[in-house]
Parts: structure tokens; sequence; C-alpha cells
């Protein structure tokens, strides 16, 4: 799965710090400047999701319990 962060380059880098916690990070390219005088740049981020494990031989679950909000 690819991400694409958009915003300042601190703001992109703290988001990408905090994605381990919810999915195998892959990848994380180097900030991309946006064109003209913006501040904002582009980072990409390669993830696979981290699914549950099932504890014992049950149903694997990709969403979270209640569903996805």
């Amino acid at each position: 799965m690819k991400i694409r962060l958009h915003g300042t380059e601190a703001e992109c880098l703290e988001l990408a710090g905090r994605l381990p916690a919810i999915c195998e990070v892959l990848a994380v390219s180097e900030p991309y400047p946006d064109r003209g005088a913006s501040r904002m740049v582009r980072v990409y981020v390669d993830v696979r999701p981290a699914y549950e494990q099932p504890a014992s031989g049950g149903r694997r679950r990709s969403l979270p319990r209640g569903g996805a909000r």
C-alpha cells in the first residue's frame, strides 16, 4: 500500500514516525518540495497493513471491532 503525506516537512516526518504503531512501514521517501514558493512537501510511504493475529485459530479481523469509523 502506498501513502502520500502532504504538509510541512515537520508534519510529514512526525506522522511518518507514528505509522509503525498501526502498520508495517517498508520505506519512507525523502521530502519532495512542492513547486513554487510553497512551504509544503510530499513524503511517500510504502506500508503493509498489520493485521491482528488470531489467538486460537479464529477468524482474522481486518477492521477494528465495531467496523470502520
